[in-house]
């Protein structure tokens, strides 16, 4: 992190690193109350509508927790993919069916506990509001995403050693964080900035306000590592605080990496807000278009299956099953018999009337006897686009 790459008013703000002789860390200035935005305005007004759009579409789905079951999970694939891992959706919604995870990527698990701190925030949110969103979260949220991996300190506390983004030494770092004895006070104002309460004729609304609580804690850096999953957890969360649906942003920021963290860095080192929240209100405009077309998909597959199993009984288990398959499209007969509240036999037998309708495919492994609704997963494979 070079002196001159910084705004002055940030090169007023580094401090020298006791461990590093010579390497400077920036203590970020407070989350501004206010920010500038001209040029903006139409992206965040088109932010807005987006997600009023997602709020009144997620009101009359017939099936939601079966599709938020199923948005969240693809979240925590692309989230963790943007940090490198390989674990791809089939592969943790077999993991999570099977609880066996012999012959899928190692980085399963990592994943799923990102699913199981997604959950975790939402349920708070639910029960609290914004007053859930608070340094405490935050290290729940952490401790649930680092259980049980090889993370180097104690899950859910916060650093106690300097840490910094990119280059293998401290003086070659893209961005260098600041000290952990800088991190209380900054922990306490983003605090407060999660729990907004506007001052006089100021307003944010929270799409600037998700940008910037995004930005400022990717800046403080708290943890060791984990960083990037805990503070793209935190956007949702502050949608279904608003009583927005938890629209999910790791698609468009994987699909647009490279400029995701350059307007990230031009933040930190410049305070150039107004540019970083234009770019994630465009994450937020494509991420709720998508979340319904996904939505639209998933609903027009279960109407197909409905009219292929016509034959049956409304009520048989073959149509029951198949109308949880938006939500669980990795199967096994035992998770089948658990959800249906059916005997093994009975789950056994609506699995194979699946199977023979295409509805299911077969297992390719004898092992775990996994079945797949592929339709739903090649579904939810599919990139996010850049528009």
């Amino acid at each position: 992190m070079n002196r001159q790459d910084l705004s002055p008013d940030r090169q007023k703000r580094l401090v020298p690193v006791e461990a590093h002789p010579g390497a400077l860390a920036l203590i970020p200035p407070p989350i501004p109350q206010e920010i500038s935005m001209r040029g903006v305005e139409r992206d965040t007004m088109a932010a807005h509508e987006a997600l009023s759009k997602a709020q009144s579409v997620a009101a009359h789905l017939p099936n939601p927790d079966l599709i938020t079951r199923t948005l969240s999970r693809r979240e925590a694939v692309q989230s963790s993919n943007i940090e490198g891992t390989q674990s791809e959706i089939g592969d943790v919604m077999e993991f999570e069916s099977t609880g066996d995870a012999e012959g899928l990527p190692a980085d399963v698990t990592i994943t799923l506990n990102y699913v199981k701190a997604l959950d975790t925030g939402l349920a708070e949110v639910r029960k609290h509001g914004a007053a859930a969103l608070n340094t405490s979260m935050i290290q729940t949220l952490h401790r649930e995403l680092m259980q049980g991996t090889d993370y180097r300190d104690v899950p859910g506390e916060f650093r106690q050693t300097q840490n910094w983004i990119g280059g293998l030494r401290i003086y070659d770092a893209r961005f260098v964080p600041p000290p952990p004895a800088y991190m209380a006070e900054l922990l306490a104002d983003l605090e407060r900035h999660l729990n907004y309460q506007p001052e006089g004729n100021a307003f944010l609304s929270i799409v600037a306000r998700m940008a910037m609580a995004h930005a400022q804690f990717e800046t403080i850096h708290p943890f060791r590592d984990g960083n990037g999953r805990v503070g793209r957890l935190l956007m949702p969360l502050m949608l279904a605080a608003e009583g927005y649906p938890p629209v999910y942003l790791a698609g468009f920021l994987k699909s647009n990496q490279r400029l995701y963290y350059d307007s990230l860095l031009n933040v930190q080192l410049q305070g150039k807000w107004t540019e970083w929240v234009s770019f994630l209100s465009q994450a937020v405009v494509v991420s709720c278009n998508e979340s319904i077309q996904i939505a639209n998909a998933l609903l027009a597959m279960r109407n197909a299956w409905e009219q292929k199993l016509s034959h049956t009984r409304r009520d048989s288990s073959s149509r029951k099953l198949a109308n949880l398959l938006i939500g669980y499209p990795v199967m096994t007969v035992n998770r089948a018999s658990e959800l249906l509240e059916v005997s093994f036999v009975a789950a056994n037998n609506a699995i194979r009337d699946l199977v023979n309708q295409g509805i299911l495919s077969e297992p390719q492994s004898a092992r775990n006897r996994v079945f797949v609704a592929r339709d739903v997963i090649d579904l939810l494979n599919q990139p996010t686009s850049n528009e």
